[in-house]
Parts: structure tokens; C-alpha cells; sequence
């Protein structure tokens, strides 16, 4: 980017385009003053022959010479044997001008002028055969034309000059607010983020720039403060996230020191132990890496019934150790497929379940599918738990945090679960939100998920068996029938209705 002074360039052009104004004004001067000057030579010599014509045969020869000889008109009478050239006479003291001639009439003879060389010429016929030529020198209009270009010249050298300097002052004025914003983004460079130039009227050229200048400092304030938080954000997951891994590392270490020491009759249980915290920190580094893969996770999208999914994992649920009742209620007049991922939309709700089971552990959970306003599907998994604070709805969703400050990763999970669960379904195209329990659901927290319509219709068949959110949890899927007939699934715990 070339970056001239400005105020020469200012002052450059400003001459430039003054330059080209006088240059304009004196050609159009020239021009004009020109054909004035030339109209009135020729007018004289018209009112002169027209003088002549009134005195022809009133004086001779010599004397009508001499009186039709006027300053810048010269006459000449060409007779048979003489020319006679007219001498202009000095007035004397008293005498009085002689009048102008009257206007040609229109039995008036006309001359005929025409330029010959540097002189315009007119010649007309007297009464008694004599020839009349009128000489007029145009060199006197062409003397009078220069010295008016050099005295145009050289006023408009000193208009320039002039103007040259008092346009370097009044540059120097018009542009303060500009040195104002260089100095202004010195001080933003040199950390001085909090000035701000806060123009009287930003609809001027510089106001705007001063205007625009203001919304980059609040932009990248803005962006510092996004870049500061999302710095001790990452700062905060490292931290929990090492802090996580550690418990499940210190029992692989504390159990295989004692296999080494020969657990005795223990060796059975520490065994199993191993086999619980090695499954635990595999669970956590599989969530922790989905969770850094989730703006770039590829999904295996495919029309899929969405009740079975809510059945399919709600019966997984409901055969897990302690799991409270699990209802299904499949709102829709008219269900349809959706187009998603199968394994993640399970992956969903069972983090969804797995909430409702440790918030309301003796209660009970209800999965509640509807139909969203712009023809999507909804679903709603709400618990008899204790509920979330409406200022905690956004907050449970960033990664590692918990509510509960007492609940550890062995009695809550690692924190992780929410952001997953958003994660998938805002790749899905969808949300999940918590939110007020509405008409139908469980008066503790409720969680809805969305996710878009597809025109694929309702699979008739059973939807293939889909794999659980881990490898190592995968179990039959419970059997579908259509959708209007009662969903269920296996496992005493899980009480499925349909409507």
C-alpha cells in the first residue's frame, strides 16, 4: 500500500485543479475578449464607410480623406489619377466631436471588409468612380491579447504560489482529527485501549473514520476479552481434566502395586477394580477427544424412527444397576422420520438418562417426543429431581462444570456429558436446551432436544439394531413395532406409553 503525504497530495491536486481553472477562465477570456475586440474593429469600419457614403460629394477628395482618417482606421481614395491618403486631424481646443454616424439605412451602398493579412480591409465605390479603402491593423487587438496572457500568466503563478501557502495552513487545520486518530492508534499499539475518539458528527468523512476507528477498539476489546476467557477456559479444562484422569490413574496404580505384592485372596476384587478404573479413564479420554471433535464430527446420517431410538435407549438405561422407572410418550399425530445419526441420537439421550438418574435416583424419568413448530421433531427428557436454576441453563452446558461442587467425577461424572449431548445434536442441525417442564413432563429438570423434519417417511420395519454411545456398553436394542402401537422395551425398570 503506497502511503503519500497526505497533505501534499491535498495541496497538489488543489493547485492542480486551481491551475486548471484559471487555465479554463483565461482561454475563455482570451477567446471572448478577442471577438469583442475584433466585432468592435469591424463595426468601426462600418460606421465609418457609413459616413462616407453620407458625405460623398459634399467635400473632395482629400478633405473626405482626412475625415473618415479616425484612430485605428486609416482611408484611402484611389481616383484616376491620384491617391489620396487621409491624415487625422488633432482636435483643437473648443471644437466639438463630430457626431457618429446615423446607422446604415437600407438604400446605404455596403461595403465590403474582408482580412487580408494583419489588417481587416474595407472597400466601397464613391459617386464619382472613385474607390474608398478603409484599413484597420488587427496587430493592435493581437498586442492588446498578449499582454492580457502575460499579465494572466503571471497572476495566475502568484494566485498559485498564494494559495500554495494558505493551503498548507488550512490543511494542517482541516486534518487534526487525523493526526488526532494516528495518535490515537499509537496509544491503542502501546496498550491504551480505553481511548476513544467519540466524533461529533459521524457522517462526515472523518467522522466516519473516527466512528469506525471507535468500533475496532470496542471489537478488539471484545475480542481480548473473548481470548482472556477462552485462555482460562482452557486453562480450567486442562486443569479438571488432568485433575479427572487422575483418579482413575492413582487406582490403576494403587491396584497394580498390589497385585504386585500379591493381593492374597483380594486379588479377585483388585483385579475387578482394575478393570473398573481402566474402563473409567478409557470413557473419560473417549469423551474428552469427542469433545475436541465435535465442530468436524462425521456423521452417518440415514432416515431413522425416532421412538424406537427413545426406546431403544431408554430399555438400555432401564437394565442398568438401580436405573428408576423410564417412561415413553410419543406425541405425535403423524410420526416421520428423522435424518440423523442413530448411535449419536442414543449417545444423547442416554447422557440425558444418565443425568435424570443421578438427579432423582429413587424417582422416575419420562422421554416425551413431540412435534416442533417448523415441522421438526422434539424431544424432552424431564426427571422428579430437584430441577436447575434458570441463571445455571446455560452454564451446565460448558465442559467440566458441575452444580453440585461436592459431586465428584465417581458420583457425577466428569462434566462432560451436557456439552457431548449439545454437541451432537447442534451437528444434527438441531439444539438442546434446558428448560421450563411444559404440559406433560415431570416437574423436575426438563431437557428438549431438536432436531430438523426430513420428507423420508416412517420406516415400516424395525430400525436395525443401532451400537450404544461405547464400544464396550453395546447391548441388544429393544424390538419396534409401529409407532402407533405401544413401544416397549426390555428391563423391569422402563414403563413405555404411547398415545
Amino acid at each position: 500500500m503506497k502511503t503519500p503525504s497526505l497533505r501534499r497530495r491535498a495541496v497538489v491536486v488543489s493547485l492542480a485543479v486551481l491551475a486548471a481553472v484559471l487555465l479554463l477562465v483565461g482561454v475563455f477570456v482570451d477567446v471572448a475578449l478577442g471577438g469583442i475586440l475584433r466585432a468592435e474593429q469591424r463595426q468601426r469600419i462600418e460606421s465609418v464607410a457609413t459616413l462616407a457614403t453620407q458625405l460623398d460629394g459634399t467635400l473632395d477628395a482629400q478633405d473626405l480623406a482626412d475625415r473618415l482618417t479616425i484612430p485605428g482606421v486609416t482611408a484611402t481614395i484611389r481616383t484616376a489619377g491620384d491617391v489620396v491618403v487621409g491624415v487625422p486631424k488633432r482636435p483643437k481646443k473648443g471644437d466639438r466631436p463630430a457626431p457618429p454616424a446615423p446607422p446604415a439605412s437600407a438604400t446605404t451602398p455596403s461595403a465590403q471588409i474582408q482580412q487580408q493579412g494583419g489588417q481587416l480591409v474595407a472597400t466601397q465605390t464613391l459617386r464619382d468612380g472613385a474607390e474608398l479603402t478603409l484599413t484597420a491593423d488587427t496587430g493592435t487587438i493581437d498586442a492588446a491579447l498578449a499582454r492580457f496572457r502575460l499579465l494572466m500568466a503571471v497572476g495566475s503563478a502568484a494566485a498559485l504560489g498564494i494559495a500554495a501557502l494558505l493551503l498548507r495552513g488550512l490543511l494542517g487545520r482541516a486534518l487534526r482529527p487525523l493526526d488526532a486518530l494516528a495518535r490515537a492508534a499509537r496509544a491503542t499499539a502501546h496498550g491504551d485501549r480505553g481511548r476513544r475518539l467519540a466524533p461529533r458528527d459521524p457522517t462526515t468523512d472523518l467522522g466516519r473514520a473516527a466512528a469506525e476507528f471507535d468500533a475496532m477498539l470496542e471489537d478488539l476489546e471484545g475480542a481480548e476479552r473473548a481470548t482472556a476467557a477462552a485462555r482460562e477456559r482452557l486453562s480450567a479444562f486442562l486443569s479438571d481434566a488432568s485433575h479427572e484422569l487422575r483418579t482413575p490413574l492413582a487406582g490403576l496404580a494403587a491396584g497394580a502395586e498390589r497385585l504386585l505384592l500379591d493381593a492374597g485372596p483380594d486379588r479377585e476384587a483388585v483385579a475387578t477394580d482394575l478393570v473398573r478404573e481402566s474402563r473409567r479413564a478409557g470413557r473419560l479420554v473417549d469423551d474428552l477427544l469427542l469433545v475436541s471433535r465435535l465442530e468436524h464430527l462425521d456423521l452417518d446420517l440415514h432416515p431413522a424412527d425416532l421412538a424406537t431410538l427413545a426406546a431403544a435407549a431408554a430399555g438400555r438405561a432401564g437394565r442398568l444397576p438401580g436405573a428408576h422407572p423410564i417412561a415413553v410418550v410419543d406425541e405425535r399425530p403423524h410420526p416421520s422420520a428423522i435424518l440423523a445419526d442413530p448411535m449419536r441420537i442414543e449417545q444423547i439421550l442416554a447422557n440425558l438418562l444418565q443425568n435424570a438418574q443421578r438427579a432423582a435416583p429413587s424417582g422416575s424419568t419420562r422421554i416425551r417426543i413431540g412435534r416442533a413448530t417448523d415441522g421438526g421433531s422434539t424431544v424432552t427428557v424431564s426427571d422428579t429431581g430437584p430441577g436447575v436454576a434458570g441463571e445455571a441453563r446455560e452454564a451446565i452446558f460448558e465442559r467440566l462444570v458441575r452444580l453440585d461442587p461436592a459431586r465428584s467425577s465417581t458420583t457425577g461424572g466428569a462434566g462432560l456429558g451436557l456439552p457431548i449431548a449439545r454437541g451432537l445434536a447442534q451437528a444434527h442441525g438441531g439444539d438442546l436446551v434446558c428448560v421450563d417442564p411444559g404440559p406433560g413432563d415431570l416437574p423436575g429438570a426438563a431437557f428438549r432436544l431438536t432436531l430438523p423434519a426430513t420428507t423420508e417417511p416412517t420406516p415400516a420395519a424395525a430400525t436395525p439394531p443401532t451400537p450404544g454411545a461405547r464400544q464396550q456398553d453395546r447391548v441388544p436394542t429393544a424390538g419396534s413395532r409401529s409407532t402407533g402401537d405401544l413401544l416397549t422395551a426390555p428391563g423391569p425398570a422402563v414403563v413405555l406409553d404411547a398415545t
